[in-house]
């Protein structure tokens, strides 16, 4: 059985990664939209666009969540950098994903639009000093100071989480087997997994995410 991730906003942190850890989560924001792309080979734009069901994320959707927050992203960053009290809230609505219209759109250009943006923000990112790095504010969701390397760390594992979300969407479906006597019948969850009503039954896996 293909197991979701754990909604985000069941995730915590601690605030406390090292400063010797940075040049490891540049690289993982950095790679991200190649593993992306790695995620969708193979895949046609037909597949990649089809919600499990109606109210849970495609494997685009969720690669096109990523792109959708990278004005969020940037802003942030901004905001650390010009000494703001406080780091501009994410909409808990995730609207920019919901009106985008991913599923319509060709894969390779959701997948050039978040290399392209995200080869921006490593660059900002690598021109940052240590002092930069330790540069707090607090974050509005978790009403917590969060320093800049926490943040950065933050977004690599909000990456993740939604790669992840979208493997499990692509990945095979449950099947599960037609009972002995009697007709066929289509349970809604299964161990807690909504199910698509058919004899292959898909998994839902949007678990969005509020940063």
């Amino acid at each position: 059985m293909t197991e979701r991730p754990a909604p985000w906003k069941r995730r915590s942190f601690g605030f406390h990664v090292q400063l010797e850890a940075w040049s490891g989560i540049v690289e993982r924001l950095r790679g991200t939209p190649v593993r992306a792309r790695a995620l969708a080979s193979g895949s046609g734009d037909e597949r990649l666009g089809r919600r499990p069901d109606p109210r849970s994320w495609s494997a685009k959707e969720h690669i096109g969540h990523l792109l959708d927050l990278e004005p969020l992203d940037v802003r942030r960053l901004a905001q650390y950098l010009a000494g703001a009290e406080t780091l501009s809230a994410a909409d808990p609505t995730n609207h920019a994903t919901e009106s985008a219209h991913h599923n319509a759109k060709p894969i390779e250009t959701i997948l050039g639009a978040l290399a392209s943006g995200r080869a921006e923000l490593v660059r900002r990112l690598e021109t940052l000093s240590e002092a930069d790095l330790v540069r707090s504010a607090l974050h509005p969701r978790l009403q917590q100071p969060m320093r800049l390397i926490d943040w950065a760390h933050s977004v690599a594992e909000h990456d993740d989480h939604h790669l992840a979300s979208a493997s499990a969407v692509l990945k095979p479906s449950i099947v599960v087997a037609p009972p002995t006597t009697g007709a066929l019948r289509h349970p809604e969850r299964v161990d807690g997994i909504a199910l698509v009503p058919a004899v292959s039954y898909g998994i839902a896996a949007k678990n969005a995410s509020v940063r």
